[in-house]
């Protein structure tokens, strides 16, 4: 069973879900489509992978990204 939790983004939404044995609980990550679009683009995680994720964004809103080689 899918839950909504809060996000504090605009115009994007969280939802958790059960990525089966292997993969456990997960996020999905939407933005909210645009006036164009019937469906939002989204990305799904496990927890480690948001977890990795979340230090890379923080790293990107403090000016401290790292551009790939």
């Amino acid at each position: 069973m899918a839950t909504d939790l809060k996000s504090h983004a605009d115009n994007v939404s969280l939802t958790r879900f059960f990525g089966g044995k292997p993969r456990g609980a997960c996020v999905q990550v939407t933005t909210n489509p645009s006036s164009n679009r019937t469906q939002g683009t989204y990305v799904q995680l496990t927890r480690q992978q948001a977890a990795a994720l979340a230090l890379d964004l923080m790293d990107f809103a403090a000016g401290r990204e790292q551009e790939a080689y």
